[in-house]
């Protein structure tokens, strides 16, 4: 039995144009969203500067997941924690002092920028704002600081050229939207011939204060012994004072009588007078 074709058309194998480009949006969009995606991530310890067509958002982004317009806008991650810039080596920093001499200085600066004026920094120095800011003005206040100490002091005074440095630094960067934590002077160096005189004069100066010492030690000890010296003139005369011949005629007694009662006295000397020292010779009778 065959089938009338007219009244049972065969199905068409052929699938929708619409079906066949579902597909391919779904891996454009995929592939959109991981080349260009609409979000961004600022791990703690940083903020974001958004940037839209180029031009800065001057509010920070704070960390977290923070939306963004793909293509549009992107972001700059700025750290807000602290970090050392070194200053030390070729990079180290040569003054003059008060009287002339060349001096060399090693320092390490700490600081960090101020979180909500990430915008501005970068809009007015960029990513390399520590070459344009923290550099030179290390530079310059560490020259005017050692510009008005003689050599021997800055050999000396290294906490007080710390001090200066971190009241003079820190204003200038404030200004500029970074906070000072610290300044580190890791060396000074002086010319050779400077610091053997330095430490000859030193050494001359801690002999001279030594001698000194010494001095004060002897006058102190000679003003004891004179005190001493005198307290026994003085208890002499008060004791010479108050022996009279009879308390001693009555203290000698006293002693002899005690001698007597002794176990092992059996010749007692007795002076009398100033004529004559008679032998009394007492048996022992105890034994």
């Amino acid at each position: 039995m065959q089938l009338d074709p007219d009244k049972f058309p065969k199905k068409s194998g052929n699938t929708p144009a619409a079906l066949k480009v579902i597909p391919v949006v779904i891996i454009a969009v995929v592939l959109f969203l991981i080349i260009a995606p609409p979000f961004v991530v600022i791990p703690s310890g940083y903020v974001g500067v958004k940037l839209t067509l180029g031009k800065a958002d001057m509010e920070e982004l704070p960390p977290g997941l923070n939306f963004i317009i793909p293509a549009v806008q992107r972001v700059i991650k700025m750290s807000v924690r602290t970090h050392s810039y070194d200053l030390r080596g070729a990079n180290s920093i040569n003054s003059l002092s008060k009287d002339g001499l060349t001096i060399n200085t090693e320092l390490t600066v700490l600081y960090k920028i101020m979180p909500t004026k990430a915008a501005e920094i970068y809009v007015e120095y960029g990513l390399d704002y520590e070459d344009k800011i923290i550099k030179p003005v290390i530079r310059s206040a560490a020259r005017d600081v050692i510009a008005t100490l003689d050599s021997s002091q800055v050999y000396q005074e290294r906490e007080l050229i710390q001090k200066k440095l971190m009241e003079s630094v820190s204003k200038e960067l404030e200004k500029r939207y970074i906070i000072l934590d610290e300044i580190l002077i890791r060396d000074i160096r002086l010319p050779k011939r400077v610091v053997e005189a330095i430490e000859q004069k030193r050494r001359a100066y801690e002999e001279m204060q030594k001698m000194k010492f010494i001095v004060e030690k002897e006058k102190l000890e000679a003003e004891r012994k004179r005190v001493e010296a005198q307290g026994i003139a003085d208890a002499n005369k008060i004791i010479a004072g108050s022996l009279t011949k009879e308390y001693l005629q009555w203290k000698f007694i006293e002693n002899i009588k005690a001698y007597a009662q002794g176990d092992n006295n059996t010749v007692i000397l007795i002076p009398y007078d100033q004529q004559m020292t008679p032998i009394i010779n007492i048996p022992n009778i105890k034994k």
